[in-house]
């Protein structure tokens, strides 16, 4: 029972005995201005997520280990953190050591001698020093946010990527209530823009329930409101990829890439590092590992990314590579049965594209060996001119060569200690040719077969890189030594490989860096390019089409996968032992562009039939089991009548049924819900669930159990609003409208 009820007195005491206790403190040096997230990003140099690897309670002792940097480079990947007791309420360091467990992640704001440490629903400050050393909580920041670090972690991305974004706090007023963590909590807006803390002007409501109940929607109990993708919303892509039985998803559009996962109660978004946004996200198990993988198709290519178990490993170098692409759409599709899943892809400039998946098992660990370096010069740099003049180096390496160099002393090759991972000095000529001047380096790397190997460089100014002979990179930038300056990928051959590097310099500094990423997490080539083979490609079936969907179903019942490719009026390709055969008489005909179609079993009898969304009147068609199609919208009832302009759909049996019904997203309009007759018509049962109460403005749609309460879920991408979550409402499935269906 609580203490106020039966100790009102003693209560008030306390409160006033607290109250006191930590206004001694705030003067001191507590945070007591509030402060916008805003301005704590903008004020802190090193913005890192933290990882707890090792708890010691005995001596409140915290080991972190360094997950990502957000904002600039944290020096090393251990951060140790000492929570002191001394002088502190109890409570500062009880509410730090209580969270402490393996596994918890934080947030560490700092400027490399004092940092803010976000921890759940708590923050406390601390200085540098081998370990970190707790000078207070610092509750007052909760005033900044106030939640999850994980939900943090994407807040801040958005916000150093430019965007506006919306964050829980607490209110300011009544300081005890923030230190007692019971203050009223509030939703700000939060962007580098708002360095000044005005609740009035960025107040956007109360609470931080990510689920709400909601009134006027029959069909549905509760909402959460989702991110916006942009006036580009694209759809929504949902699986279960942390494999803890819960369903997530992710959104996509032209502006963002959200990946959502599921905490029951709550969301949390999940960075992948995709500035900007995808016009498809298709998920499958392509490594056979059984966790789903991640594809995307963004405008400047696809992007792969690899499950390591709920976290995900961009591993996009293992897809063949196109040097000029527009991505426009995505699929996988397992093409030639061998149950390893292939990429389609839809791409404007080279038609569709089939990368045929080889599995990296097939090519078995990558092992590479690095040579030792070679360095030749000094040549000149004086007035830059080093980046753009061909040395003899550049055009033939000779190791027995001598060449005139700067100030008359004898460029040669020689080697050199250049140990990786290190900054080191290249200082190995007279000292008066050190500055302003151009070298050359040389190694050989040996490969057990071909592999695309990230690399890490820094030198003093521009850099030009060979593999091969083949210029890879050119980057004509002046900059003083450091490391990490430019990450090129180097792609080597199987056996051995040749490196040349050019680098120039100023009297900045001296010195090279290298460093190759490990051998363990080099990224075999894992699919091939096989478009032409199977009747794709640039010159192949719809190859000068512009299309933006593809849409996959065993349409003719041979167990192999066939897809519709909407462009023009909507091309159908069967999936044949020969390749793609274009179904030239399919039946089907619909005006392609931004509708997402829908194929489904909707008569019951295992044949494929197709919803098409269509503005100012749908399409839908009747399968024969062979993959020719008949238009039946006119005998269909509710759909036949149906107007609005129509952009996505899917297929579900949205009241537990046994029948797939129809659920239909709408622009301008309310999105509407057909219910199956069962005898290939259908009602429009779109106000019995509230349908008609809103506008959602929805280009893209899923159904999912998000509860897991056996009643269907909605998730809505909406175009240019903020997206949305609608949880069913069980008692709809037996609701006396439905029973009698």
């Amino acid at each position: 029972m609580h203490i106020a009820k039966i100790f009102p007195g003693v209560f008030s005491a306390l409160v006033a005995v607290l109250l006191a206790f930590c206004l001694t403190l705030s003067a001191g040096a507590y945070i007591e201005v509030p402060l916008p997230l805003g301005k704590v990003i903008a004020d802190s140099t090193n913005v890192v997520v933290l990882r707890v690897e090792k708890v010691d309670r005995e001596k409140n002792l915290i080991v972190y280990s360094k997950v990502a940097d957000i904002k600039g480079k944290h020096n090393g990947d251990t951060i140790k953190h000492n929570i002191g007791r001394g002088g502190f309420h109890p409570r500062e360091w009880q509410n730090i050591m209580a969270w402490a467990e393996v596994g918890q992640t934080a947030v560490f704001f700092h400027n490399g001698g004092a940092g803010e440490v976000c921890i759940n629903g708590y923050w406390y400050q601390c200085y540098a020093g081998d370990w970190w050393a707790m000078s207070h909580g610092e509750p007052y920041l909760l005033r900044s946010y106030c939640g999850k670090p994980e939900k943090l972690i994407p807040a801040v991305t958005a916000i150093l990527a430019g965007q506006e974004v919306i964050v829980p706090c607490m209110v300011d007023g009544d300081k005890m209530t923030i230190q007692l963590r019971t203050a009223r909590l509030q939703r700000m807006k939060a962007s580098l823009k708002i360095q000044d803390y005005n609740p009035t002007r960025d107040f956007a409501g109360w609470g931080v329930e990510e689920f709400r109940p909601i009134g006027g929607m029959p069909g549905f109990q509760q909402y959460s409101a989702l991110s916006n993708t942009g006036p580009g919303a694209g759809g929504v892509a949902p699986i279960d990829f942390d494999g803890d039985g819960k369903m997530d998803f992710c959104l996509f559009g032209d502006a963002k890439v959200a990946l959502l996962q599921n905490a029951g109660g709550s969301l949390n978004e999940i960075p992948l590092g995709v500035i900007g946004g995808a016009r498809a996200a298709v998920w499958t198990d392509y490594n056979g590992d059984g966790k789903p993988d991640l594809l995307l198709a963004t405008p400047t290519g696809a992007r792969l990314f690899t499950n390591a178990g709920g976290t995900f490993r961009e591993t996009t170098v293992g897809l063949p590579r196109t040097n000029y692409t527009n991505l426009t759409a995505a699929a996988w599709i397992d093409y030639d049965g061998d149950g390893k899943p292939d990429i389609l892809l839809a791409d404007g400039f080279n038609g569709l594209r089939l990368y045929r998946n080889i599995g990296a098992a097939d090519a078995g660990p990558a092992k590479v060996e690095f040579g030792k370096w070679k360095i030749s010069g000094p040549f000149e740099n004086a007035g830059g001119q080093g980046f753009a003049a061909v040395y003899p180096p550049e055009q033939k390496v000779d190791f027995a060569g001598e060449y005139p160099g700067k100030n008359g002393e004898k460029a040669v090759w020689k080697d050199i200690e250049l140990p990786d991972g290190q900054a080191t000095s290249v200082k190995v000529f007279r000292e008066e040719n050190h500055t302003f001047m151009t070298i050359y380096l040389f190694r050989e790397i040996t490969t057990n077969r071909a592999v695309d190997l990230p690399v890490s460089m820094g030198s003093g100014g521009p850099l030009t890189v060979w593999v091969n002979g083949e210029k890879v990179l050119a980057e004509n930038v002046a900059r003083s030594p450091a490391p990490d300056q430019t990450k090129p990928t180097l792609r080597l051959k199987a056996g051995k490989n040749t490196l040349l590097i050019k680098a120039c310099y100023v009297e900045a500094g001296r010195s090279f860096f290298f460093a190759a990423t490990p051998t363990e997490s080099v990224v075999p080539p894992t699919f091939e390019d096989v478009s032409d083979k199977v009747g794709l490609g640039r010159n192949g079936i719809a190859g000068q089409l512009k299309g933006d969907r593809l849409i996959l179903a065993d349409v003719d019942g041979d167990g192999r996968t066939d897809f519709l490719f909407c462009a023009g009026n909507g091309v159908l390709m069967l999936n044949k032992k020969e390749g793609f055969v274009e179904v030239k008489n399919s039946g089907l005909a619909f005006q392609s562009g931004r509708i997402t179609p829908a194929f489904g079993d909707f008569l019951g009898d295992k044949t494929m039939g197709l919803f098409v969304p269509q503005s100012g009147g749908n399409k839908l068609f009747r399968n024969d089991g062979k993959g020719h199609f008949t238009d039946v919208t006119a005998k269909s009832g509710a759909l036949a009548a149906a107007t609005g302009q129509a952009a996505c759909a899917v297929w579900a049996d949205f009241n537990n049924r046994g029948k797939l019904d129809l659920i239909v997203g709408c622009l301008r309009g309310p999105n509407r819900f057909f219910r199956n007759n069962g005898d290939g018509t259908f009602t429009d049962a779109s106000e019995e669930i509230g349908f008609l109460q809103r506008i959602f403005n929805t280009r893209g749609l899923a159904a999912i159990d998000f509860n897991k309460d056996g009643v269907l879920d909605i998730v809505f991408n909406n175009e240019g609003q903020e997206s949305c979550v609608l949880i069913g409402d069980p008692l709809r499935v037996a609701a006396p409208s439905v029973a009698k269906q």
